[in-house]
């Protein structure tokens, strides 16, 4: 099989359905090792430049047809082979980025796993921390700290001084907290 056709003559080939198969044969013998080296100057892999190589010349045998001379045959196949590697790349970009999102995500939910986790364990010990204190600072610590109430308020709810329930909020914190670092260690 020699391989010295003119465009023409090899896309008059292509059209006639006895000379087809031929006609292809020698249009992949003429210009596969230049599309290699092309492709694979542009992708990591040798299989990726294989799979690349495939799709050009799968389209170049789809389309031989539709191809208008307004340039040279090898200039019509170059440019497939460059729209498929940058298809290609810009597909494995894509890959790229869902993965980055899906691992940051993951990431994220660990770590928001984690804090949630470490959060349940504070409060689980805030409440057990509540729990030992005596029943007035109970209430103080309660009122104060999950019900937000100011010493007034309280101060008139409870018909005691503020100084004290002051006195009795700062204790219970004390104990809470020393309560706490102890389980904690």
């Amino acid at each position: 099989m020699h391989l010295n056709y003119s465009d023409e003559q090899l896309c008059k080939m292509v059209k006639n359905p006895k000379e087809q198969e031929g006609a292809f044969k020698v249009i992949l013998k003429m210009y596969q090792e230049q599309l290699y080296s092309l492709i694979r100057r542009m992708v990591n892999s040798h299989e990726d430049t294989d799979d690349i190589l495939q799709n050009t010349f799968l389209k170049v045998y789809r389309y031989i047809h539709t191809f208008e001379h307004k340039s040279s045959l090898y200039t019509w196949i170059y440019r497939i082979a460059i729209n498929e590697t940058l298809g290609f790349l810009e597909q494995q970009k894509a890959q790229k980025r869902v993965q980055e999102s899906a691992t940051r995500q993951a990431n994220e939910s660990y770590h928001y796993e984690v804090q949630t986790h470490n959060e349940e364990k504070i409060w689980s010990l805030l409440n057990e921390g509540i729990e030992t204190l005596p029943a007035r600072q109970k209430m103080v610590f309660k009122l104060r700290y999950f019900e937000k109430m100011s010493y007034t308020e309280m101060a008139d709810l409870l018909k005691v001084s503020e100084g004290s329930l002051k006195a009795s909020f700062h204790h219970a914190l004390h104990k809470i907290s020393t309560f706490i670092k102890q389980k904690s260690e």
